[in-house]
């Protein structure tokens, strides 16, 4: 998967944001190009480990629990896939608006390039970021709840068969005991859940983080464009929607 920020078009556009002195501008550009970069390599890291999980589970012996396993891998690579495809988007659009962005400035000078960065919303996409991955992450410990109840039911059965056998043998019933975290394929699919669940929780992070410096930055930026302003130089209004919609 191509580097963002190696992009012509984008290179293009950092450079000149850094030509013309409009350094909010760039930091908002270079932020959202490192976050997807990042993005990318914490989303492939995770597919490996999914992908490895799924050979664990194909050893599993009961059917029924091997195939209630496989379910939840699948589940779980789909989503990582999914959110590649959200990666996509954004960077189709990122170059896209890069090129527009230049172009604009070739036409209309630095006014306008610094429009057509701020009509990239930038931070408003982090917060679609932010609250997708918050999403799959509170998925993902609903997921863990049902293999805590699976756990608990392979347990119960693995117990009566137990007694069964003492009983048979005329010995005495002994209590159910939960079986312990640290074994059984059931646990270690457990292990895997509560990684990506915490995995998309600090991208979510992230994302939130970043968007929340980016408009601490605009804030500090205010007395220049007060300044602007009383030059003649308005930013008008921009109605550009964020590079993604609201997923579900």
């Amino acid at each position: 998967m191509s580097n963002i920020k190696e992009h012509p078009d984008v290179q293009e556009l950092i450079d000149t944001l850094e030509k013309n002195g409009l350094e909010k501008e760039k930091a908002e550009v270079v932020s959202l190009a490192d976050y997807i970069v990042d993005m990318e390599s914490t989303l492939s890291g995770m597919l490996k480990e999914m992908q490895a999980m799924r050979q664990e589970v194909n050893l599993i012996h009961n059917s029924t629990i091997r195939a209630k396993c496989m379910n939840l891998v699948t589940k779980a690579e789909n989503t990582i896939h999914q959110s590649f495809g959200i990666i996509r988007n954004i960077k189709d659009k990122f170059v896209e608006s890069a090129k527009s962005a230049i172009q604009s400035f070739k036409e209309k000078g630095k006014d306008a390039l610094q429009k057509a960065v701020n009509g990239m919303k930038i931070p408003e996409t982090l917060d679609k970021l932010k609250n997708f991955f918050q999403r799959v992450s509170k998925s993902l410990e609903q997921d863990i709840m049902q293999i805590d109840s699976m756990r608990s039911e392979l347990g119960k059965a693995k117990h009566h068969f137990k007694n069964f056998g003492r009983a048979l043998i005329g010995k005495e019933t002994k209590a159910a005991e939960f079986a312990k975290s640290d074994k059984g394929f059931l646990a270690v699919v457990r292990k895997g859940y509560e990684k990506l669940s915490k995995g998309f929780a600090n991208m979510s992070k992230k994302a939130s983080d970043l968007a929340d410096k980016l408009r601490y930055e605009n804030i500090k930026s205010s007395v220049k464009k007060d300044l602007d302003f009383l030059q003649g130089k308005t930013d008008g209004k921009n109605n550009n929607a964020p590079f993604i919609e609201n997923s579900r």
